[in-house]
Formats: structure tokens, sequence, C-alpha cells
């Protein structure tokens, strides 16, 4: 479980880079982290947190009538990544529980 300060920083970072970042921004962020006297020995874990934040945020910006917080949390904790989520056809996003086929389609759509 990430830690509400890492959650924070992780969150400013995404909202800082809605397009992805750099191996440098990366390495960056690690160090800014480190600075703030945030735990960065699981780099693996921060980046799967990062990713995870970076899909939250883009499917909070999608205007797309019914996908609410819960459909975008049900979307992160399946994917847990945008790239994964743009990789999936509609038919896999609509194997998430409580994704309508109707609205698979749509956040496809908007994703390609």
């Amino acid at each position: 479980m990430a830690s509400q300060d890492l959650l924070r920083e992780l969150r400013s970072f995404v909202m800082d880079h809605p397009h992805g970042w750099s191996h440098d921004e990366w390495l960056g962020l690690l160090y800014h982290l480190t600075q703030e006297g945030i735990d960065t020995d699981d780099e693996k874990g921060i980046g799967l947190v990062l990713e995870r934040e970076r899909l939250t945020h883009t499917l909070g910006n999608l205007s797309i009538k019914g996908l609410g917080p819960k459909r975008r949390e049900a979307l992160a904790d399946h994917f847990g990544s945008l790239w994964r989520l743009m990789e999936a056809s509609p038919e896999e996003i609509a194997q998430v529980p409580g994704v309508p086929r109707s609205l698979a389609d749509q956040i496809s759509d908007v994703l390609q």
C-alpha cells in the first residue's frame, strides 16, 4: 500500500505529465521522492502505482457518460496501466465487472 505522501507526489507528477514521461523524468521523480523523504527502494512498485495513477487520471478526463469513479477504479484495478487498457479490445474491457459492452466500446473508441 502506497503512503499518502507518495500518492500525492505521484498524482502531482501525472498531472504535470499528462502525455507520459521520459526515462530521465522518471529518474528525476525518484530523486525528488527521495529528497522528500519517501522510500524509493521499490522502484518497480512505485512505477506500478504511477502507471495506475496515470490510468485513473486519464479516465477521469474522458467525457464519457457512465464512466464514474467506481468504474474508473474497476478498470484501473483490472488493467493497471493506460497502455494495457489501450491495447485491450472492447470485449476485454467489457469483462470488467460493472462495465457494459456499450461503455467498453466508447472507452476503446476514445483511447484509439
